[in-house]
């Protein structure tokens, strides 16, 4: 496995909010790829299975998906995935249910991201073409080549935290993270101007922004609802709206030594307005 020089060690905690289950007869079709395949409601699109979704093939030619650095059979998954145990629902799983998320979630939008005129999913499959899960890493690095494929590095998880991503805070965080380390590819490495060895960046530049800086603003992104999954569907209580501005406040603000963002404040529809639900069943294998 051959480290690039811009290896950067990065953690992304999931704050630990109380997200109570969907009940499987309660969940709406949170996929109307006839209304163009975007998310219509994050908490019931997370109970499906990614190899259940029609774009799972496309996705997984797109990104491998590794342990310890080699080929892994088919994870196993049962529907609805908060029903499953923690053992049962793997890091592996878990990779493949980012990446799908990630796949709908700013689909057919243009604009929204500086760094790239396209999707966040379109652009990441442009710098990589894998994650490899290593046990005992902390966080998470780029890159690795394995077999003439350039992948970045994420660490295992312990049971709390696969737990988390089974809800949107978790799978956001995790997908805020691989934006991160692709970013790397760009030519973006750490300083350690804020205190942290190897954990900062030296300055937020909004036209040119750096790896913490990505991950600041798809954070807030979501939040104003830029892009929309549709948590404001949820109960109050169970939206991650607070999430995101604590962690944009308090989280990845504090990495930058110069030019900090500014604070921001929960905009009058957080994470955007619940879009309309389409209560037709989908399809299953």
């Amino acid at each position: 496995m051959n480290a690039l020089p811009i290896a950067a060690v990065v953690l992304v905690l999931s704050p630990g909010f109380a997200f109570g289950q969907v009940a499987a007869d309660a969940v709406p079709a949170p996929l109307a790829a006839s209304s163009g395949g975007y998310i219509r409601n994050i908490a019931a699109f997370l109970e499906q299975c990614p190899d259940r979704d029609p774009a799972y093939a496309q996705i997984m030619r797109d990104f491998e998906v590794r342990r310890n650095d080699k080929k892994t059979a088919e994870p196993v998954c049962t529907e609805p995935i908060t029903a499953m145990t923690t053992a049962q629902y793997t890091d592996e799983l878990i990779a493949r249910q980012g990446l799908r998320v990630m796949y709908y979630m700013d689909r057919g939008q243009s604009g929204h991201l500086p760094w790239t005129p396209g999707t966040l999913y379109d652009w990441m499959k442009s710098k990589i073409q894998g994650i490899d899960i290593i046990d005992g890493v902390v966080g998470g690095y780029c890159c690795a080549t394995l077999d003439g494929k350039l992948f970045f590095v994420a660490g295992n998880e312990d049971g709390p935290n696969r737990d988390a991503d089974r809800f949107w805070y978790g799978i956001s965080g995790n997908i805020a993270f691989y934006a991160h380390e692709a970013r790397h590819v760009d030519g973006f490495p750490h300083s350690s101007c804020c205190g942290i060895a190897n954990g900062c960046d030296d300055v937020f530049d909004p036209k040119n922004l750096s790896a913490y800086a990505v991950q600041w603003w798809l954070y807030s992104l979501w939040l104003n609802g830029t892009i929309n999954v549709g948590d404001s569907c949820a109960l109050p209580a169970d939206r991650y709206a607070q999430g995101l501005l604590n962690s944009m406040n308090e989280q990845f603000r504090n990495r930058f030594c110069t030019n900090k963002p500014d604070l921001v404040s929960l905009p009058a529809v957080p994470e955007g307005a619940c879009p309309p639900q389409d209560r037709r069943r989908s399809a299953k294998k």
